[in-house]
């Protein structure tokens, strides 16, 4: 008989360690599935905000070529701007001169020491 119980203990033994083993398995199953339960929520979030970045993306690119060509733009008005000064000081410089050869011929401003 006392053989037979120690093969009793070690079915036992078996069987409480086969449940165990079953229930940490059950435990595991259920976090992987809950794991990927809330990876695919998060999933279908990542789709969903995938139109918004793609539009905020277009707008971005559109922004960007708006403003290369303002500064294009800027970049024409600067120039013109330069020619116009230029040709002010060019026009102011020939008036100048002008007064300064008026001054020379007329007899008035020669005679005031001048």
């Amino acid at each position: 008989m006392e053989d037979n119980t120690w093969i009793w203990w070690v079915v036992a033994a078996l069987v409480l360690l086969a449940i165990i083993a079953a229930v940490v398995a059950a435990s595991r199953r259920r976090k992987v599935d809950a794991a990927r339960a809330e990876a695919g929520q998060i999933r279908e979030r990542a789709a969903a905000g995938e139109t918004y970045v793609s539009g905020a993306e277009d707008r971005a690119r559109e922004l960007q070529e708006r403003a290369r060509e303002a500064e294009a733009r800027a970049e024409q008005l600067r120039h013109q701007a330069d020619d116009a000064t230029q040709q002010a000081r060019d026009h102011r410089d020939r008036v100048t001169d002008d007064y300064l050869r008026a001054d020379e011929v007329d007899p008035d401003v020669k005679g005031d020491g001048r």
